[in-house]
This record gives C-alpha cells, sequence and structure tokens, in this order.
C-alpha cells in the first residue's frame, strides 16, 4: 500500500511562491536534466539513476500540469507544458523519479528534504533557502538529512522506518 500524500497541495503552493529559473524549451530542460543527473551529487545519493535511464521529457501539449509518469512502454517520462519549463520543476519531477518505489509518500518529509538538498545544489543556497521558508510557511514537513550508508547517501531511512512501525 502506498503511503498516504498527505502535504501535495501544500508542496505545491510552496513551490509555487518561490521563483525559479525558465528553460527555454525541451532541449533546454533536457540539458539541465543531464547536469543534474550528470553530476556527482546525484550520483552519491542515486547511483541506479544515471544518465542512461533519465525519463524522456514530453512537451504536455494539452497538459494542465508537469508530472512524472512510469510509462510502461520505453520507460518513465517527465511532461513539462511551456509554462512548467522552469528549473524548480524540473527539479521537482527528477525526484518523483529518484523516489519512485522507495515507500516514501509522493510530496512526503522525504521528498521536500530532497527538493530543498537539490535546489541548494543546482540553483544555489540563496533559491533553497527561500524554498525552505516557504516550506516552513505551508506547513510542509521537511526530512532530516540523507544517512550514509555503505555506498552512498539514502534519503527516507526515518519515514520508511515509522511506515513499517
Amino acid at each position: 500500500m502506498a503511503p498516504r500524500d498527505s502535504q501535495r497541495s501544500r508542496v505545491w503552493r510552496a513551490e509555487a511562491e518561490v521563483p525559479h529559473s525558465p528553460l527555454a524549451g525541451l532541449p533546454a530542460c533536457a540539458a539541465f536534466v543531464d547536469r543534474v543527473v550528470g553530476s556527482l551529487w546525484w550520483a552519491a545519493r542515486f547511483p541506479a539513476h544515471t544518465l542512461g535511464g533519465v525519463p524522456r521529457l514530453r512537451p504536455g501539449n494539452g497538459a494542465r500540469s508537469a508530472f512524472y509518469r512510469e510509462d510502461g512502454g520505453p520507460g518513465p517520462t517527465i511532461t513539462l507544458p511551456r509554462r512548467f519549463r522552469t528549473k524548480g520543476v524540473v527539479l521537482h519531477e527528477l525526484g518523483h523519479w529518484a523516489l519512485a518505489g522507495t515507500g516514501v509518500a509522493d510530496h512526503g518529509p522525504t521528498f521536500a528534504r530532497l527538493m530543498v538538498d537539490a535546489t541548494a545544489e543546482s540553483c544555489g543556497g540563496d533559491r533553497a533557502a527561500a524554498l525552505l521558508a516557504a516550506y516552513e510557511r505551508h506547513r510542509v514537513r521537511v526530512g532530516p538529512a540523507p544517512t550514509l550508508a555503505a555506498d552512498r547517501l539514502v534519503y527516507g531511512t526515518e519515514e520508511r522506518a515509522r511506515a513499517l512501525a
């Protein structure tokens, strides 16, 4: 059974308050994805999620929002309508890809922690501080920093333990 996604609307509202750099078209989005997923920061946290398995970006003609989806065919996709082609939205959808199948809530505390950390790494500390402040204003719970496992940093250890208790 999937964990309850109780803070989805609060996460969306908080993230909408934080200005994020626009990306001009899907090629610019793809280049940003490659930069993030190809970084040492990403590899230390998600070694199974490499450039070879990056979700396919779709234009989202007619879609009302951006979203990540596990398609049965050629693999996962991220749909990015024009108005959602920003660094923040792309990071949000990459976060869903990174945490898919880990047993944590889609927009739970672990996801919020990942968003703050990824924003700090990819967009700078000021933007991450603004995101954290927006999360606080909207009462979004932010999980603890990742824990060190044998060969990588792992997000959500506490959230998964709580779910099993």
